[in-house]
């Protein structure tokens, strides 16, 4: 779970194990834990990335995009490579670094080909693709080269997760799911939750409301 400087690790059950706090580095903008044995956390208003084993430890220094000649990056996520991914606020590019920081890929600049400046507020690498999602512009979703591959209207999909060929995300209070394949969406309705963030694992839902974490089980 994370709020704003902590990241907090629980079991199964609920209970809390350990917990890292940031208050050294800032506000967490973003935790990607598509490796769970190495988290990469990224804090925007001091340009790091810190990446976290397994027990919520450092492991190496932080990371400054600064010194790296990037200075307007507002998103960061991992590759598959060991590598990251950059947004570039200023310059309107992904960019990707290998596992020594140096970059091998970039797209082309964003606001040139769609018209319009994009503003992430989720960005993941799932199954050799990198997705990027803006609340009111759905997805856009890229291949590990950094080459634009096509567009996914899911407009305000809040706390978006892609995992398992669907991009599980709330619309309001209601928990949905997009399918990547058969490219339908479903919304469901019979439950409504409110919460910081939702995540499904493992036939299991958590819901984060600030206060606590709720698990559900589902059907």
């Amino acid at each position: 779970m994370i709020n704003d400087y902590r990241i907090t690790m629980y079991n199964k059950v609920g209970d809390s194990l350990r917990e890292f706090n940031s208050r050294k580095y800032g506000e967490i903008t973003f935790v990607d834990a598509t490796d769970p044995y190495q988290l990469l956390v990224f804090f925007q208003d001091y340009n790091l990335i810190l990446f976290l084993d397994n027990f919520l430890s450092e492991n190496g220094e932080p990371v400054d995009l600064q010194e790296l000649g990037y200075d307007q990056i507002s998103f960061a996520c991992q590759s598959r490579e060991k590598g990251v991914w950059l947004f570039d606020q200023l310059r309107q590019k992904i960019i990707k670094l290998d596992q020594n920081f140096v970059p091998t890929h970039e797209s082309i600049n964003l606001a040139q080909w769609f018209g319009n400046n994009v503003q992430p507020n989720f960005m993941v690498e799932f199954n050799n693709q990198l997705f990027i999602a803006e609340k009111n512009e759905g997805f856009y979703v890229f291949d590990h080269f950094a080459t634009f591959s096509k567009r996914i209207q899911l407009k305000n999909a809040e706390h978006p997760q892609v995992i398992s060929g669907k991009i599980n995300f709330m619309r309001g209070e209601n928990l949905c799911q997009y399918n990547l394949k058969s490219f339908e969406t479903f919304c469901d309705s019979t439950i409504q939750y409110k919460a910081l963030n939702v995540r499904i694992e493992e036939g299991k839902t958590y819901i984060n409301s600030g206060k606590k974490v709720q698990i559900f089980k589902l059907n």
